[in-house]
């Protein structure tokens, strides 16, 4: 039941509301994984599954929002491994990645390297403007906020107000700092969705974000517009988890609906969109030795 709870990935299929989306990019399908910390053989078949459940998915996107590894012992063995798996994965426009704060507590140069290599764009406070079906989105990274290498207005640079963005930042925090530069939407980690999750409760532990630890896991409404929380897929310190397994997120893009506002003062109300959420398991990992690639 222990090797369950933390082998078993979930799939969590959601419609993410961007702000600005052209309805004609309504429906584009992209995938996010984070929080890999490969430090053990089993972690390495863990994202080589997930990479197969992506792949199978066929989506325009996948995004990585960093914490790949756990320090700089993990990463040297498992660094090939890492490489290898990535390289794999197949979406149809491009993979994009942020790192996380134990990246940069490992060694990113390294880490860096391997992405660049199994083909990952990597954004380290810097956006990618991409033309589908005739439509702009621009894809923006945000570098890590624990390490302070965050600079959302670089991340921004050239970025026009109106813009549709899909914001990646491994910190649900950094919206703190970027909420002002208009986000789309974004989509973070860090949090292992709070290890222990109580039904209609959410974790237990003590909130490690500024936040608010409603913000832990899953969509939320943040002001104006939405960040997305993956669960990830390892696990840091305590190999554990309770009523939160590891996830996969498959989104289904679709346009933020903000109603005119009825305010004097020329307010907005809050979203009245309500994303409906949908899980699927995928399978147990089985514990087997995976040889790590050099």
């Amino acid at each position: 039941m222990w090797r369950k709870t933390i082998d078993e990935v979930e799939m969590t299929k959601i419609a993410l509301p961007v702000r600005a989306l052209p309805p004609a990019l309504k429906g584009i399908a992209a995938c996010q994984i984070s929080d890999f910390h490969l430090d053990m053989d089993e972690d390495v078949e863990r994202l080589e599954l997930a990479v197969d459940v992506i792949n199978r998915e066929k989506p325009e996107f996948v995004f990585l929002t960093g914490d790949y590894f756990s320090g700089p012992d993990t990463m040297r063995r498992y660094v090939g491994a890492f490489r290898h798996a990535l390289s794999r994965l197949n979406p149809k426009v491009g993979v994009f990645a942020v790192a996380g704060n134990h990246d940069h507590w490992s060694s990113f140069d390294t880490i860096a390297s391997a992405l660049e290599a199994a083909g990952v764009d990597l954004l380290a406070n810097a956006n990618r403007p991409l033309k589908l079906k005739g439509e702009q989105l621009v894809i923006v990274g945000i570098d890590d906020l624990w390490s302070r290498r965050a600079e959302p207005s670089r991340a921004f640079k050239d970025v026009a107000p109106d813009a549709a963005t899909i914001v990646l930042a491994h910190n649900p925090d950094t919206a703190l700092y970027a909420r002002h530069l208009g986000p789309g939407v974004m989509l973070s980690g860090h949090t292992h969705g709070g290890v222990v999750r109580i039904p209609f409760y959410g974790s237990p532990l003590r909130s490690i974000l500024r936040i608010g630890k409603q913000f832990y896991a899953g969509l939320n409404l943040y002001e104006d517009f939405y960040i997305y929380t993956n669960r990830g897929l390892g696990t840091f310190w305590l190999r554990i988890r309770i009523n939160c397994r590891p996830e996969i997120s498959r989104f289904s893009l679709t346009p933020l609906a903000l109603p005119k506002s009825e305010h004097r003062d020329g307010s907005v109300p809050e979203p009245v969109i309500q994303p409906p959420r949908r899980r699927r398991r995928v399978r147990r990992v089985h514990p087997k030795k995976v040889r790590a690639r050099g």
